[in-house]
């Protein structure tokens, strides 16, 4: 597989469609009876998880070694707003990295195979948190609806 084919597999797999824009620490701790996490917890998770995939792209981690549940932080509400947009920031430069590896080929075939199997684990784990943190942000009412996404995203 070459550089353009790994452009195009991976072309928009790590689009957030803005789930973490705009939050406030009051909308980002909110607590929901549905939901057992809030989105503060979802991103700091994101940050654990993706800061070991990045180092298994690296090659320093193997994937054994990430524990599931310490990556849940107990702290519900981030400790203020500077707090809250430092995590963001280190989660958009994240993707950014990630970005960088799903566009640039390193390697073996077998390191470039295992390089695009953790870069579909990640575009898969995203997916799935992202979902949770859009459909909590709707129930707060912070998150369009369907129709309304085309102007939400090209704002």
């Amino acid at each position: 597989m070459d550089s353009t084919d790994r452009q195009s597999l991976f072309a928009q797999a790590f689009d957030t469609f803005k789930a973490f824009d705009n939050l406030t620490v009051s909308s980002s701790g909110a607590e929901q009876q549905a939901f057992p996490t809030t989105i503060w917890q979802i991103l700091q998770h994101l940050l654990v998880w993706q800061t070991h995939q990045l180092a298994q792209l690296q090659g320093i981690a193997a994937a054994e070694g990430f524990d599931e549940t310490r990556s849940w932080d107990m702290a519900r509400v981030p400790s203020s707003e500077a707090a809250l947009q430092a995590a963001v920031t280190q989660f958009q430069q994240q993707l950014v990295e990630l970005q960088t590896w799903a566009s640039g080929a390193k390697g073996d075939a077998q390191q470039v195979l295992t390089q695009g199997v953790i870069l579909q684990d990640v575009a898969l784990h995203l997916s799935f948190h992202l979902g949770e943190v859009v459909l909590m942000r709707r129930l707060q009412g912070s998150y369009p609806l369907p129709t309304h996404m085309r102007e939400f995203l090209q704002a």
